[in-house]
């Protein structure tokens, strides 16, 4: 399985520090200590009491630039999101990410509604986010994921806009990502909890946590072990979720100039996508649920204009239609496995010179079915092992006038993913059926034209086959490119440099630079054809710069520019790499210009930040290569916390942004170009598969602005309540501008109690039982060419309620 020399690379960088005899000498404070080394213990405590809410905004994060800076003087975008924020904004409240809670936190995040609990990062600023777990990349779920994302781990969230820094890296172009701390161990006592909750539309979530100190050890060695269960149903009829999850986390500090962390985690799941719920949306169903009805027999529905009936011949009158209903097939499924296993170390060599090394695994597999689609996937058996050795240090150099202060992070990250991915959409026939026919005749495989798809290497990908491993008669394509099957093996080969300079006491400059090195070895997945295989080996080179400059000219103000330029690659399903590939699939410019400003005012309690943005990237396409995108926008956030019994959180995003398809051969693809309403009129097929011409394209499914917030007031004697609202400008669902999605209003409030062992919550979620639409895919992400096919109503006003006990 391992090929050349690859892992001994991994097990060399691994083992690098288990053998470095810690220092019992106590480390002096350095000039550069406070500002830069994080204390080797375990993350602060979290602890709500009766007249105190927990810590609601951080103040420092180190997902920007690998080492902890206050959120102040980062000289980026990010949103570090406590445990206090995730609950307000109802992050997790599904046990797994739904389209809206992010947009509470930050306006420029949202998650794909078809990808609703079936992705690890929502989109930001229009695009599939990136996901990093403690600062490393986890590539397996890329470009998209079809597994629940379990929060289980979780105790906090770093919400980045814009592509990593020199340090961290990435393989995939992105606007943003999140990098999620997981639980850490207690070292002070035993603690724990167990919760119940319980909602409305059959959600039903349980858990335990318990932690301290391991027994003999002088608390020296501690651990923490979370479970979360979940079997939940869901509005929308058919849909399922069942979880089980387990996350245990190790910490060993036998000396203050050593640490040594291990997180375990594993999950099980068993679950039904959404990417095809209510179809056939237009402006008559937005406004007033009135519905197409009417369908082919199942042996007729094709996708493209040949041999498929225009939708005149049996589409009926527009009729009212529940809002619950779907088109999904009842034989549906999705099954998945994952696994991960994280070793941080921390080595205080010297004063000024600290060792830190991190091991990354995850495992992925899963098959994920939905023949109302026509869409299978079987990712089997998917890692990736991922190690950072970084060696950080401070030092002082000669200046003009006083000496130039460094801080210095380098050293080498190196990974290998092995990918074994089968994937079939290009037979897509959504709009195809009705919300009234028998639900199991939704299934594509009944259609003649997919049959006769079947072993025809004429078929789009190279015609549909079989998936040799089972276990279920699943179909792929060979030869779909960005949009799925290969089998990969690639290694990663990454050193980087980065320089936190402080030129003067109020002028500093952050320089990084990272080479990334691929060796990529990717064919066609067994199972293919000897006469349709394809195979390719290339080795490539992908540099990286960040070059931030701040002034912080009073203690209260800090001006930033950021410059990230970078080159990205394409990959296909599994996060690995097709072997249709060019070399310029490894060398997609990912740019960040952003401007910004932030203010500490009255005293630590109100913080003002602002910033303009422009960043050019690429999205990926379905069988076409990269489409450049530029977009540009302008945020502002404001938090106010005057005291431990009140705070408040505000947004405002406005961001637009142009698909550049001048030098394609098409312009931008939809499974259907133009509304249903349309179809009707003119006598033209569903489901047409079609593109637009080259040329310049808004961005569309994506609010140009978006207003957001949160406020929560909680009384001496442990009471509390919180509102949050949303706010988006309208949405067109095509490139066409047929179909708008309206301004839309959502808001949530939560009740809760609070004391030294009891929490109470209750949660109303769109309590003005607001009339919401959302697109099938937000922005340039991939999902978003259904938009015409399918529509997301909206949860109306549901109720969810928590009970926790806490010892």
């Amino acid at each position: 399985m391992f090929s050349g020399h690859g892992p001994l690379l991994y097990y060399f960088g691994f083992l690098t520090l288990f053998f470095l005899t810690p220092h019992t000498t106590r480390v002096a404070a350095s000039p550069q200590s406070e500002t830069y080394d994080q204390p080797l213990t375990s993350l602060p405590e979290v602890t709500v009491s009766a007249s105190q809410l927990s810590q609601v905004f951080l103040p420092e994060s180190n997902s920007c630039y690998a080492t902890p800076l206050p959120v102040l003087d980062t000289p980026r975008a990010v949103s570090p999101i406590s445990q206090t924020l995730m609950k307000t904004a109802g992050i997790g409240s599904w046990g797994k990410l739904d389209p809206l809670s992010f947009t509470y936190i930050n306006p420029a995040a949202m998650v794909d509604p078809s990808q609703t609990g079936c992705t690890s990062a929502p989109d930001i600023r229009g695009t599939t986010g990136l996901t990093f777990i403690n600062g490393m990349e986890e590539t397996v779920n890329m470009p998209l994921q079809d597994v629940p994302w379990n929060l289980n781990m979780v105790e906090s969230i770093d919400l980045v806009e814009g592509p990593p820094g020199a340090v961290f890296g990435s393989t995939q172009p992105s606007n943003g990502y999140v990098n999620y701390i997981t639980k850490q161990p207690y070292f002070d006592r035993f603690r724990g909890n167990v919760w119940d909750t319980t909602g409305m539309y059959r959600q039903y979530m349980w858990g335990a946590d318990i932690g301290g100190p391991i027994t003999g050890t002088n608390n020296k060695l501690g651990y923490r072990f979370s479970y979360m269960g979940i079997e939940s149903g869901s509005y929308y009829d058919l849909i399922k979720d069942q979880q089980q999850n387990f996350y245990l986390a190790l910490g060993y500090r036998p000396t203050e100039n050593y640490q040594s962390d291990l997180y375990l985690d594993f999950g099980t799941y068993s679950y039904m996508l959404e990417d095809v719920l209510l179809n056939r949306p237009t402006a008559s169903l937005i406004e007033n649920d009135l519905y197409y009805p009417g369908f082919l027999p199942p042996s007729e529905v094709n996708t493209g204009t040949v041999n498929n009936p225009p939708a005149s011949s049996y589409l009926g009158t527009p009729l009212p239609i529940s809002r619950r209903a779907n088109v999904k097939y009842p034989g549906d499924l999705g099954r998945a496995q994952t696994a991960m296993a994280q070793w941080i170390q921390k080595f205080q060599a010297t004063d000024n010179l600290q060792i830190v090394n991190n091991t990354f695994f995850w495992y992925q597999s899963h098959v994920s079915s939905e023949d109302e689609f026509f869409f299978n996937e079987a990712w089997i058996g998917n890692f990736e092992i991922d190690n950072r050795t970084e060696l950080r240090w401070n030092f002082e150099t000669a200046g003009f006038k006083d000496p130039i202060s460094h801080f210095v992070d380098t050293g080498l990250e190196s990974r290998y993913q092995y990918v074994l991915a089968y994937d079939s959409f290009s037979f897509v026939v959504p709009n195809g059926w009705s919300v009234f026919e028998n639900p199991y005749q939704r299934n594509a495989i009944f259609s003649g034209n997919f049959q006769a798809l079947i072993a025809n290497p004429a078929g789009p990908g190279g015609g549909e086959w079989l998936v040799p491993t089972g276990p279920y008669p699943l179909y792929f394509e060979p030869l779909n490119g960005a949009t799925g099957s290969n089998l990969t093996r690639y290694e990663r080969i990454s050193p980087f440099w980065q320089d936190n300079i402080h030129l003067t006491k109020t002028l500093s400059l952050i320089l990084g630079a990272r080479m990334n090195l691929y060796v990529v070895s990717s064919e066609t997945p067994p199972g293919t054809p000897s006469f349709l295989f394809e195979s390719l080996d290339t080795t490539q080179l992908a540099p990286q710069i960040n070059i931030s400059p701040y002034w912080k000219p009073y203690p209260w103000l800090n001006l930033y520019f950021n410059f990230n330029w970078q080159q990205t690659t394409v990959v296909a399903g599994g996060g690995g790499y097709s072997p249709l590939f060019g070399p310029s699939a490894f060398h997609l410019l990912n740019e960040l210009e952003e401007l910004g400003a932030k203010f500490n005012l009255i005293e630590n309690q109100l913080f003002l930040t602002a910033d303009l943005f422009m960043e050019n990237t690429y999205l990926f396409n379905f069988g076409l290569p990269p489409t450049p995108v530029n977009i540009k926008g302008f945020e502002t956030s404001l938090q106010y916390q005057p005291s431990s019994h009140f705070w408040l959180k505000l947004n405002y995003l406005f961001m637009n942004g142009v698909e550049n398809w001048s030098g394609l051969p098409t312009g931008p693809p939809l499974a259907q170009t133009y509304s249903t309403t349309l179809a009707n009129l003119l006598g033209l097929p569903l489901d047409n598969s079609g593109s637009f011409p080259p040329g310049k394209y808004a961005l569309i499914a994506w609010p140009e602005q978006v207003v957001s917030g949160m406020a929560t007031y909680q009384f001496r004697n442990g009471l509390g309540i919180s509102f949050g609202a949303l706010l988006m400008s309208d949405m067109y669902l095509g490139y066409e501008h047929q179909v708008r999605i309206p301004t839309e209003f959502v808001p949530n409030a939560q009740l809760f109690y609070s004391n030294k062992n009891w929490e109470i919550r209750t949660a109303f979620y769109n309590f003005t039982n607001e009339h919401y639409w959302l697109p099938n895919g937000f922005g340039f992400t991939q999902v978003r060419t259904l938009n015409l096919d399918t529509i997301f109503p909206g949860w109306p006003f549901w109720v969810e309620g928590t009970l926790s006990y806490k010892f």
